[in-house]
């Protein structure tokens, strides 16, 4: 694991994060209805989003995501915060062709939240690009659901 203080940043941030949406005080997070995610099982939400993404399916990446989800993507400058513009989002880019992997990440869960922090490479009309990415999920209904999805391209 890279331990380098840049990288340290992204583990505060999402201990802050996670910090914050476990301090809700939603009854429904009090200990005996936590679901904590394991390292296989996030590797899996990965895999399931991006098996969503090379269907071409635009709707069924966006049904992976909150209705109150917030995409901030690596390949677009707008931010998507409503369904409608986060499947408008996967419209556009599906038109590219992508297909993404994941180079390394930490992972973390806790109540009712995981993340997936690192890096990966978006192949989008067949060239790379290496990008930095963060997923943020939430536990509900019986299933983790995309809260916070942010990529930026590597500097």
């Amino acid at each position: 694991m890279n331990t380098t203080p840049f990288g340290s940043g992204f583990a505060i941030l999402a201990l802050a994060i996670s910090a914050v949406a476990c301090s809700s005080g939603r009854s429904s997070d009090s200990e005996d209805n936590c679901v904590r995610a394991t390292d296989s099982e996030l590797d899996a939400l990965f895999t399931s989003w991006n098996d969503a993404l090379e269907s071409g399916d635009a709707s069924r990446v966006a049904a992976l995501y909150r209705p109150d989800a917030v995409l901030l993507p690596a390949l677009s400058v707008p931010m998507a915060d409503t369904p409608e513009e986060i499947t408008e989002y996967f419209v556009n880019l599906i038109k590219a062709d992508p297909i993404a992997r994941m180079e390394e990440s930490v992972k973390y869960s806790d109540c009712n939240l995981a993340y997936n922090v690192g890096r990966w490479v978006i192949n989008a009309n067949g060239l790379d690009v290496a990008a930095r990415v963060t997923w943020v999920y939430r536990y509900e209904d019986g299933r983790w659901l995309i809260a916070n999805h942010h990529s930026s391209v590597n500097p």
